[in-house]
C-alpha cells in the first residue's frame, strides 16, 4: 500500500510481491525434487496461479481481484505437495531432509491464517504423506518449528485471542452451512468429471513399472494420490465460489510427467526396453495437460495487463471519484447477469459526497453491506467493530452472529443502503438482524437518494 500510495494498485503489487516469493520458494524447494526444467516450469506455474489477475474458474476475461486469497491458498497447498510427494532421488533428499520440513511448517501455518478449509487439505496431504514416507524426527521437528514460528507471529497480530478466532470460525462454518445446496455439490462434481478421467489415466500409465523379472506390474501409489489430489481439489471447490479449475490436479500431473521423464533418462541406452512406450506416453500427456493450464493463465495475466494499459471504452464507463480508489474500473458484465459495476461506482461515490457534507473527518464509519468500502476510501481510522464481508447465511446468521455490541463496536456513524449493492437475499437478512439495535443505539441524521446516514445517540 505505501508502493502504490495507498491506492487499489496495492493490490496487484501485493500479489507481485506474493508471486515472487512463491517462485522462488518453489525453485528452492525443487532441487533434488525436480528435473531442472520441469522445476523451472512448475515455479513458473506457481507464479502465474498467484498473479493472474481472473477469478479461478470464470474464465480468463473475468479481470478481478476477487478471490485473490484462493490463489495464494492453492499455491501454498503446491508447495506442500511438492515436499510431500515428488523426488528423483533419496540420496541427494536426505540434506534437503531440514529444510522441506520447515517449509512445510510455514506452508501449513501460513494456510491456516488464510482460509481453514486450505488448512484442513494441508493436514490431508501431509497426514498421507506421513503413511506413505518414513520421516524422520528431525524432518517432524523442522515441520513443528516453521508451524510454530508462523503461528505465534500472526497470534500476536491478533492479540493471542485465540476464543474470539475461534468463534468467528465457527459462526462462518455455521451459517455458511444453511446455504449450502447439495445439488450445487453434485453439478460441481459432475463439470469437473473430466479432471478426475484426466489424471486417472495419467496416474495408471504412471504406475507402469517393471520389475526384475523384465515382466511389467502395477503400483497404486499413483493411483491413490491421484484420487487424493481429484478429492482435495473438490473439498476446496465446494467451498470456493469457484464452478470449475483443479490447480492440485494440474501439479499432480506435472509430478506424474516429471517421474516419468527421470524414468527415461534411466532407461536411454535401452531403446527396446518395455517401458519405454508407458514413459513417453506419460511425459507427452502429462505435459500436454500441464502446458494447457498453464497457458490459461499465462493468457488470464497478458489479458489483464493489456486491459490495464489501455482499459476499454474507459469514457463511457462510471469512475470513482476518491484518489485512493480511481485506478479500480467496473465494468457491467454481459455473461453475468449480477455484475453491478455501475452500481457499485455510484454507489460509493453517493456515499462519500454524504459523509464529507454530514460528517468530520474524525468520525469512523460502518456501512450495513456486505463491504464497508468509506474508511479506507476517505483515509479515516476504521471503527473497532462490524464484520469483514457480511452476508447472510455465508458468514453470520440468524443464530451465529455477532451480537449488536460486536456489529456496531465504536462507530460514529452507520451507513445504510437504500438500495443495497449486495444481492437482496444476502442483505435482507442482516438489516433485519441489526435495525433494532440500530435504531436504539443511532438517529437518522442526513440521506440521499441510495443512503441513510445515522449518527450514534
Amino acid at each position: 500500500m505505501v508502493l502504490s500510495g495507498y491506492t487499489v494498485d496495492g493490490v496487484g503489487y501485493g500479489s507481485a510481491m506474493v508471486g515472487l516469493l512463491i517462485g522462488v520458494w518453489c525453485f528452492r524447494l525443487g532441487r533434488d525434487r525436480l528435473e531442472p526444467i520441469p522445476r523451472v516450469l512448475i515455479s513458473l506455474y506457481l507464479v502465474v496461479l498467484v498473479v493472474a489477475p481472473y477469478s479461478l474458474g470464470w474464465g480468463i476475461f473475468h479481470t478481478s481481484h476477487a478471490m485473490v486469497y484462493n490463489r495464494y491458498g492453492y499455491a501454498l497447498l503446491g508447495l506442500v505437495m511438492l515436499e510431500s510427494f515428488e523426488t528423483v532421488g533419496t540420496q541427494r533428499r536426505e540434506k534437503e531432509e531440514g529444510i522441506g520440513g520447515l517449509s512445510t511448517g510455514v506452508a501449513v501455518a501460513l494456510a491456516l491464517f488464510l482460509k481453514i478449509s486450505y488448512f484442513f487439505v494441508a493436514a490431508l496431504l501431509i497426514g498421507t504423506s506421513v503413511l506413505l514416507r518414513d520421516l524422520s524426527r528431525r524432518h517432524l521437528l523442522r515441520m513443528f518449528i516453521g508451524f510454530s514460528f508462523v503461528s505465534i507471529a500472526f497470534l500476536a497480530y491478533v492479540g493471542f485471542d485465540i476464543p474470539a478466532v475461534l468463534g468467528d470460525l465457527k459462526m462462518a462454518a455455521a451459517a455458511r452451512s444453511e446455504s449450502f445446496p447439495v445439488y450445487h455439490l453434485r453439478w460441481k462434481l459432475l463439470k469437473n468429471t473430466p479432471y478426475l478421467v484426466l489424471i486417472a489415466c495419467l496416474a495408471v500409465l504412471g504406475s507402469l513399472d517393471e520389475e526384475t523379472t523384465q515382466t511389467r506390474r502395477r503400483t497404486f501409489n499413483p493411483l491413490l494420490l491421484a484420487a487424493l489430489v481429484f478429492t482435495a481439489d473438490m473439498l476446496l471447490l465446494f467451498t470456493n465460489q469457484q464452478p470449475t479449475e483443479l490447480p492440485l490436479s494440474t501439479i499432480f500431473s506435472f509430478f506424474v510427467a516429471n517421474r516419468a521423464i527421470v524414468r527415461n533418462r534411466m532407461l536411454a541406452d535401452q531403446e527396446a526396453h518395455p517401458s519405454r512406450p508407458a514413459c513417453r506416453a506419460v511425459m507427452i500427456a502429462g505435459s500436454i495437460f500441464f502446458l494447457v493450464q498453464f497457458a490459461l493463465g499465462c493468457s488470464g495475466l497478458a489479458y489483464g495487463v493489456l486491459m490495464k494499459a489501455n482499459p476499454p471504452n474507459l469514457y463511457s464507463v462510471e469512475r470513482f471519484t476518491e484518489p485512493r480508489l480511481v485506478p479500480l474500473v467496473l465494468y457491467d458484465g454481459l455473461s453475468e447477469p449480477t455484475s453491478n459495476g455501475r452500481q457499485y461506482t455510484t454507489y460509493v461515490n453517493e456515499g462519500i459526497r454524504l459523509l464529507r457534507k454530514s460528517t468530520g473527518s474524525d468520525e469512523t464509519v460502518l456501512t450495513m453491506d456486505m463491504m464497508n468500502p468509506f474508511p479506507f476510501a476517505l483515509g479515516r481510522r476504521p471503527a473497532v467493530g462490524g464484520i469483514a464481508a457480511a452476508a447472510y447465511r455465508y458468514t453470520l446468521s440468524d443464530t451465529h452472529r455477532p451480537s449488536d455490541e460486536s456489529f456496531f463496536g465504536t462507530a460514529d456513524v452507520v451507513m445504510v443502503p437504500k438500495r443495497p449493492a449486495s444481492p437482496g437475499a444476502n442483505f435482507d437478512g442482516i438489516y433485519r438482524i441489526y435495525e433494532p439495535g440500530l435504531h436504539n443505539r443511532f438517529r437518522l441524521a442526513a440521506e440521499s437518494d441510495m443512503w441513510y446516514l445515522y449518527k450514534r445517540k
